[in-house]
């Protein structure tokens, strides 16, 4: 991970850690099945953030190492998993996690994986999964099925910095592919939807990394966008945003 792909979330980790979704119940269901979790097994959520997704692996009751370079999510995924105690910070990149050899059976990744440098990442996979350790990549992803989705990714298209550049990125499924070369991952999309008061969808679009900060000139000129935007499409003080959750999983 580049420090600047590590740094862009530093002044974000608070709207991040109260406003971006977490992940369906299905896609954890799912993964616990396809793995076949059991009490021996432990777990590495690698670049963590803040902890909404090692939250939900954590009820499993396994032991989970949640691996976040940033100090400022870091700090936050402390509070969210306080009162897990089978929750275990570290401070690591996916390149350089800093977990022991051999020690890890599940490495999971959400909303991540594109920052990461793919050969350098599947080296340290390998050096910390125990055998032909699994691996989930996992990403949220906005529909724009609906007028309102549709605007909310204009305003975004217009006010982000490099969203384009972010987003192929997490299209890319040819590099997914090839991360797990010569084997095949299992693929699947569950849905997942989101009803958002104003205060909210402000929350979750200042938390991605490719909005403007309060330092941009541009800033007022996007929240009074995205509160147009909202004004014409809420019902009842709230706006429907929904995803399609993506997951590949597989053997390294």
């Amino acid at each position: 991970m580049s420090t600047d792909s590590v740094n862009r979330f530093s002044y974000r980790a608070e709207n991040y850690d109260r406003f971006r979704p977490n992940y369906p119940a299905g896609l954890v269901t799912f993964i616990h099945a396809h793995v076949g979790i059991t009490a021996e097994h432990t777990i590495a959520d690698i670049a963590a953030g803040t902890g909404i997704f090692t939250e939900q692996l954590a009820a499993w009751g396994n032991p989970v190492y949640a691996v976040e370079p940033n100090p400022y999510m870091r700090r936050k995924a402390h509070h969210r998993l306080a009162a897990y105690g089978n929750c275990f910070l570290v401070e690591g990149t996916a390149e350089s996690t800093n977990l022991p050899d051999h020690s890890i059976d599940l490495l999971v990744s959400a909303q991540a994986f594109h920052w990461f440098d793919p050969l350098k990442t599947k080296v340290e996979f390998k050096r910390v999964g125990r055998g032909d350790v699994h691996v989930a990549i996992v990403w949220n992803l906005r529909n724009t099925d609906t007028d309102f989705e549709a605007g909310y990714e204009a305003v975004i298209r217009t006010y982000g910095i490099d969203y384009l550049k972010v987003s192929q990125q997490k299209m890319d499924k040819v590099e997914v592919l090839a991360f797990f070369s010569p084997a095949s991952p299992v693929s699947r999309v569950f849905e997942h939807v989101d009803f958002l008061t104003f205060e909210q969808l402000r929350g979750r679009t200042l938390s991605y990394s490719y909005m403007p900060d309060e330092k941009s000139p541009l800033w007022s000129e996007m929240l009074d966008a995205l509160e147009a935007l909202f004004d014409r499409h809420q019902r009842d003080g709230q706006v429907r945003l929904s995803y399609k959750t993506r997951l590949f999983i597989g053997r390294i």
